[in-house]
């Protein structure tokens, strides 16, 4: 009975969650005093030391593995240092995100004149991707911007994703995943079944490696059949 409980209680956790409460807290960093110098240097350091190909991404053996993919789709792309890392692995990146100040850092930091093949987009992952057409195997990549949000918007991203997505294409999230389900505020759980569930039509594999938290891992890759 007390499992059954603590299970209804955490599931209470993530409905308080507002819809747009991971915007709201995200924008509200980037909007802060001092967010561009702060974000130039998180940047560089992902950048530096190839966070791209952390153990929860591990994007350079996954395309290592399916050449076919020359398109990137970056949902959730913040302030640009994973589209950046992007554009020099694939032939074009498409970086989604609905902060707008998010969107001008990521400009200044990453001009035009100096990353050609990335096309920034404003707006909600779930609304972008319908409109999205790809014609061949894409990769699309997300970096704890999932665990962040209900299961109302994730259902709604992995559904647009299984719509456009070309036979063959792949993702890497680095999302969480577990034995059970959990759902905190900004902090959701989901297990391999629940994904599965969302992704029907991909054959996912969960790599990732034990989060520093100890109750999840981080982690998934897909390739679409």
């Amino acid at each position: 009975m007390n499992k059954i409980i603590d299970s209804l209680l955490r599931k209470l956790s993530g409905w308080f969650q507002s819809s747009d409460e991971s915007f709201k807290r995200h924008n509200s960093q980037y909007e802060a005093e001092g967010s561009f110098e702060w974000e130039r240097e998180a940047g560089r350091k992902n950048l530096e030391t190839n966070f791209i190909n952390s153990s929860e991404i591990r994007l350079n053996d996954l395309l290592a593995q399916h050449p076919a993919v020359k398109t990137a789709v970056d949902i959730g792309s913040g302030t640009g240092w994973s589209a950046a890392a992007l554009s020099s692995l694939v032939d074009n990146v498409i970086a989604l995100e609905p902060s707008t100040a998010a969107l001008d850092i990521s400009k200044q930091l990453y001009p035009e004149t100096q990353y050609k093949n990335i096309v920034w987009m404003q707006g909600l992952a779930e609304d972008i991707l319908s409109r999205l057409k790809l014609s061949i195997p894409t990769v699309f990549l997300t970096g704890c911007v999932l665990s962040h949000l209900r299961d109302a918007e994730v259902v709604k991203i992995c559904t647009a994703i299984n719509a456009i997505a070309p036979r063959h294409s792949v993702i890497s999230f680095a999302e969480c995943w577990g034995d059970l389900e959990k759902h905190q505020i900004m902090w959701h759980i989901r297990t391999k079944e629940w994904w599965q569930k969302a992704l029907p039509e991909w054959e996912l594999d969960f790599h990732g490696p034990l989060h520093e938290r100890g109750d999840c891992h981080m982690g998934i890759w897909g390739v679409k059949k």
